[in-house]
């Protein structure tokens, strides 16, 4: 190795080195999150030789392992918009009591294990090969195609090669190694956290016979902890006294590691200072304990891809927009009365063949994202991107020359909703 310390950055110059192969497939889905897992689900049911890859130990993404352990809505004003395999996910969730319903609709807080559960086992049903603890690091291109990522591992450096590959990164990450157009903004960052020993029948009763007290405690432990975000609390199932707390510390660059660090070390000092005001004043929070903090930092957005359609802030909006090449639908978790659809042309890049998105990262603008962000538009975006990556590998096709019409017959024959 080569360090070169002259002026400007520091810079190491690495030898050039042949790195194996680890694995093949037909799908390569990067990213086990909500979206990557219903992708790999939906690529390994169409028959498609399937491999997801996570950084972690777990499926889930920050559903799981970040604690975003809040599902809103599959429906909205009767109207069906997530169905298919994240429909299939969360009442199995219900069926076995790990999740329960709460505020509107079909709305629900749910255990995370039981999520990691079901994703892990649907996977093994439907399979799919699933590869932990591989940290992807660069995209393989040739030509104009994406052929594979590069990941490290303990046992070293090693690469994936697909047939065609998806994004479910998240942040991007496979396209902008890739060389793809891409568009990145900020948000609020902050780290999720559960407490145990509440005495949530207490609690529940004085939010509502002593509203204003609650309240108060809120905001006095928000402004002590400096949380610029969201800070709320909510009651988890089992009547085990577990609460849910969400967070947001500040707005920071996601993709910069020193930031993040930063936020995960503030974040839990004042989680323990939350708790220590909680315990003194919250009514049913004197004998509260701090069950665990995220492993995964609560990241809310960063990287957005160009593709050769985009989803706007004005169609999300609408009580119900719809796009010829939908292949799936979304809602908004903010409110009531909204339903979109999702085209195909938002998970395909415009610039790359043998490449898919989906999740957080697919294109679309700023405003769009808030509502498109969330676990059950992902859910949607993830089956539709994992049933193309499928369909155009056993074709032979480049993604965007895949007929949309037969992509959404068999998207309707799964049940995933975006039409009447």
């Amino acid at each position: 190795m080569e360090l070169n310390s002259g002026a400007g950055a520091r810079m190491l110059r690495l030898p050039e080195r042949d790195v194996p192969v680890m694995l093949e497939a037909d799908v390569l889905v990067c990213g086990g999150g909500p979206a990557g897992t219903v992708a790999a689900i939906a690529s390994a049911r169409m028959g498609a030789r399937t491999c997801i890859i996570e950084r972690y130990n777990h499926l889930g993404g920050l559903a799981t392992g970040g604690l975003v352990i809040a599902l809103p809505p599959l429906t909205d004003e009767g109207r069906q918009i997530v169905g298919g395999i994240g429909l299939e996910i969360r009442d199995a969730m219900l069926a076995t009591g790990e999740a329960v319903t709460r505020g509107r609709a079909d709305a629900c807080y749910f255990d995370p294990e039981a999520l990691k559960y079901v994703s892990l086992q649907l996977c093994l049903d439907a399979g799919a090969e699933i590869l932990h603890h591989a940290w992807l690091s660069d995209a393989v291109v040739e030509g104009d195609g994406v052929r594979g990522v590069v990941f490290e591992t303990k046992a070293g450096t090693a690469t994936a090669m697909g047939k065609v590959v998806v994004d479910a990164t998240g942040d991007g990450d496979v396209f902008a190694w890739a060389g793809c157009t891409f568009d990145k903004t900020d948000q609020i960052v902050g780290l999720d956290f559960r407490i145990g020993g509440v005495d949530v029948a207490r609690w529940q009763t004085a939010r509502e016979n002593d509203s204003d007290t609650c309240a108060e405690v809120m905001h006095d432990t928000r402004e002590l902890c400096d949380w610029h975000g969201p800070f709320e609390l909510g009651a988890l199932p089992g009547g085990r006294g577990v609460v849910w707390g969400n967070n947001g510390l500040r707005a920071a660059d996601a993709l910069d590691p020193r930031q993040l660090s930063q936020i995960d070390i503030q974040a839990r000092v004042k989680i323990r200072e939350a708790l220590d005001i909680l315990r003194k004043r919250m009514p049913g929070f004197a004998d509260a304990w701090l069950i665990d903090t995220a492993s995964q930092t609560g990241v809310r957005r960063s990287r957005r891809l160009q593709g050769i359609d985009r989803l706007s802030g004005d169609d999300v909006s609408q009580h119900d927009f719809r796009h010829p090449d939908a292949v799936g639908r979304g809602n908004d978790f903010r409110r009531t009365g909204i339903a979109y659809d999702i085209p195909y042309g938002v998970l395909v890049p415009e610039d790359r063949d043998g490449l898919l998105t989906c999740g957080r990262c697919i294109s679309c603008d700023d405003d769009a994202l808030e509502p498109v962000r969330v676990i059950q538009v992902c859910w949607a975006t993830g089956q539709a991107a994992g049933t193309a990556a499928a369909m155009a590998a056993e074709a032979s096709l480049a993604p965007r020359n895949l007929p949309v019409r037969d992509l959404q017959h068999v998207l309707g024959q799964a049940s995933v909703a975006f039409a009447d």
